[in-house]
């Protein structure tokens, strides 16, 4: 076989490699979606305009603004940390049945500053819990919803329950 021979083949085999990757890519694209990595979680309360005061003033996020619906606020952005999470009430009996049912974790910078805080502002923080992935305390908010706050240490935690590990992230991001 010659030198031209050979390179004709190698070109071949690279050409179905690269066309099966970049088929496998695109595959994987239009069965998983685009996604962008952001997330915006949103907690049922019976009661925006009440459950703000609680979020915002006892617990420490931020408040961004209501929406409303016929006339009313049925929505509130809140911001923690730089990203965003709402209250909404519900317009559904599904919706309704969510109401107190939700538990969202914050990581926090410093958890025993952090539950002090929500002990002096009024909060009913529950006690400190460590666990093999993060240490936490338990707020529930006035409809029952589980709000975590927590922190991982690395020299004492098993793993960080905050980011895809990278074995995982070639099957979770679309590059």
């Amino acid at each position: 076989m010659d030198r031209v021979n050979i390179v004709a083949i190698i070109l071949l085999i690279l050409s179905v490699t690269l066309t099966g990757s970049a088929r496998a890519q695109n595959d994987s694209r239009e069965a998983h979606g685009s996604f962008t990595g952001d997330i915006k979680p949103v907690l049922y309360v019976t009661d925006v305009e009440k459950s703000v005061p609680f979020y915002r003033d006892v617990l420490g996020f931020g408040f961004e603004g209501f929406a409303d619906l016929d006339g009313g606020p049925y929505y509130a952005e809140m911001v923690a940390g730089g990203r965003k999470f709402g209250l909404h009430e519900p317009t559904s009996t599904v919706q309704d049945s969510m109401v107190g049912r939700e538990r969202l974790y914050f990581r926090v910078g410093d958890l025993e500053a952090h539950r002090s805080r929500v002990l002096a502002r009024g909060g009913k923080p529950g006690a400190m819990k460590k666990t093999g992935w993060m240490d936490m305390f338990i707020v529930r908010d006035p409809d029952g919803n589980e709000i975590v706050f927590a922190v991982t240490d690395p020299e004492r935690h098993s793993g960080n329950p905050w980011s895809v590990p990278e074995s995982l992230q070639s099957r979770t991001t679309n590059r």
